[in-house]
């Protein structure tokens, strides 16, 4: 009895994260509010579907890192060059912009860099800004589920017709090329073949939204099925429409549109300006598909260095040089707050610094944050090498206490050490920053593959069919709705895409879990994209903390 009463019951309470509600009068006056563990924020008792029935208004406000990313790289286009840019005023129909993106040279940018949107993007080839709309919307999970997004893209090319299940389909999905892109077409689907109103249709599209909700999607088949006999529409028709529902994930068409400007903005950014907009992505970090190594990697092939960052030149955050970025300071691990603001002020208190012990005595930071600098490279104007600086940091170091610090001469206490070598140092970095700044992992192991392994850069010049060996870091890996596990290696050269059919995944589940892989597999190129399909894959030892893969379903 009391397991019955418990049905249905809320398991936990939890914050919606960007949920804001409003009312006619205050809302502790009417409904249960308690303060959150985030100041000046309170956490409201009812749920959503509570709050729909009592006829508040209910707003989800969600961050967008892209926009503040775009507010970034604007103001410094106008700190450099003197210009404001007018995003709402650029040409939205320039065709440099539309061709970097049909190569797929889409990393970093808002909506279109997933490796998902790299296949689809070269092969529906945008051309105009509802173009960008259907490309965003493509890519869901609802549109993939009755495999929308191949059909789209061959009926677009010509390659398959235009086909409808019933004349009334034809107002609601001629736009989409007859596939349902957008969250609304469920709706007009729904009013224009079955006659519900828009509110009837609302609900049948949420009804297939409901955890455990057959019988309520049942309940709206009969509905539908009985208004759609009433409008001439047979059993048959009718179900097979109703079939190209599905509860998974799509865009609203205007939200569509919506994200589809901001990626065209994000694009002509990359295109025009690519110092600021590397800028302003490195800047937003966490973001995105890709960890700083992938897109300082992209930053190169697009002629932006990424610098080490220097205490005598680094803020906390990154900063332009010329034609390069200068990393902040912010990006080596246990360098925070307190710490860079100790840097920062004591070089603009008493200018940069001259040496490892001034630096140091002036800054007062724990041995830990020292060697965590000298790791990075970003003491490396004050010595160069950088076992000699760790050693000569821990003869420096003194804990700080009351008693003020003596500074002694250490020059006959060095020790006569090996200089680092290119390999250690690179540890070091992916160690403490994530990154290499000056080069890639892999190109350490180059040498050592052999003729037979290829880079990447000449997987696209492989006929179709040509069995190949690859090696990289993995930098992704995602499992949706599709039957294939798709991965994505990056070597020093750029990306490999990798496909690995469900059986083969079962074979090498444990070996595709390395980070580092070895692959064999067969070229396979379709409509513009080429993929390695695996056949074989074992791990590869380089180093202990590379950087992490983005994993997603």
């Amino acid at each position: 009895a009391l397991a019955g009463e418990l049905d249905g019951f809320p398991r936990q309470l939890a914050q919606h994260p960007g949920g804001m509600v409003i009312g006619s009068s205050p809302l502790t006056e009417i409904v249960p509010v308690q303060p959150s563990a985030m100041d000046g924020r309170y956490v409201m008792h009812w749920d959503k579907d509570s709050i729909e029935r009592a006829r508040f208004a209910k707003i989800d406000f969600l961050a967008l890192g892209a926009l503040s990313q775009m507010q970034d790289t604007t103001r410094a286009i106008q700190q450099r060059h003197g210009k404001v840019v007018d995003l709402s005023r650029i040409d939205f129909a320039d065709q440099a912009v539309y061709e970097m993106m049909h190569k797929a040279d889409t990393i970093g940018i808002f909506q279109v860099e997933s490796a998902a949107q790299m296949q689809t993007i070269p092969r529906i080839k945008p051309q105009n800004l509802t173009d960008m709309a259907h490309e965003v919307g493509a890519v869901r999970p609802g549109v993939g589920a009755n495999d929308g997004v191949h059909h789209y893209i061959l009926r677009r090319a010509g390659m398959e017709p235009l086909e409808y299940d019933h004349p009334l389909e034809e107002p609601v999905l001629q736009r989409t090329w007859g596939i349902i892109l957008f969250q609304d077409q469920v709706n007009q689907l729904a009013m224009h073949v079955a006659g519900l109103s828009a509110s009837e249709a609302d609900h049948l599209r949420r009804a297939f939204t409901r955890r455990n909700g057959q019988a309520l999607v049942q309940k709206w088949w009969e509905r539908f099925r009985d208004g759609a006999a009433a409008k001439g529409v047979d059993e048959a028709t009718a179900k097979r429409i109703f079939g190209k529902f599905n509860g998974h994930y799509m865009f609203p068409e205007s939200h569509a549109f919506a994200f589809g400007v901001t990626a065209f903005q994000m694009a002509w950014l990359k295109h025009y300006y690519p110092v600021e907009f590397y800028l302003g992505l490195f800047n937003q970090q966490p973001m995105g598909f890709y960890t700083p190594e992938t897109l300082k990697e992209d930053a190169k092939r697009h002629g932006v260095d990424v610098l080490h960052p220097d205490v005598n030149k680094s803020d906390g955050l990154c900063t332009a040089e010329g034609d390069a970025i200068r990393l902040g300071l912010t990006y080596v691990r246990g360098i925070a707050g307190a710490a860079i603001d100790a840097v920062v002020q004591a070089r603009r208190r008493g200018g940069p610094f001259a040496s490892l012990g001034e630096f140091m005595e002036r800054t007062g930071l724990v041995q830990q944050q020292v060697d965590s600098l000298i790791d990075a490279g970003a003491l490396d104007s004050l010595c160069a090498d950088r076992r000699r600086a760790r050693w000569e940091a821990g003869l420096r170091y003194r804990p700080v206490g009351q008693q003020l610090r003596l500074s002694l001469p250490v020059a006959q206490d060095m020790a006569p050490l090996a200089t680092a070598g290119g390999f250690e140092e690179m540890q070091r970095e992916y160690s403490v920053m994530g990154m290499h700044p000056a080069s890639h992992v892999m190109a350490y192991m180059r040498e050592r593959l052999g003729p037979n392994v290829l880079p990447s850069d000449a997987l696209p010049h492989m006929p179709d069919g040509a069995t190949v060996t690859i090696a990289g870091l993995v930098v992704r890996r995602q499992r949706p709705l599709a039957k294939a596990v798709f991965i994505t290696l990056e070597d020093e050269f750029g990306h490999a895409p990798l496909v690995a059919w469900p059986k083969t995944y079962e074979r090498l589940r444990n070996a595709l879990k390395a980070p580092f892989l070895i692959v064999t597999g067969v070229v396979s190129h379709r409509e513009g994209t080429m993929n390695v399909v695996i056949h074989d894959a074992k791990p590869m030892q380089v180093i202990e903390r590379p950087p992490e893969s983005r994993n997603f379903r």
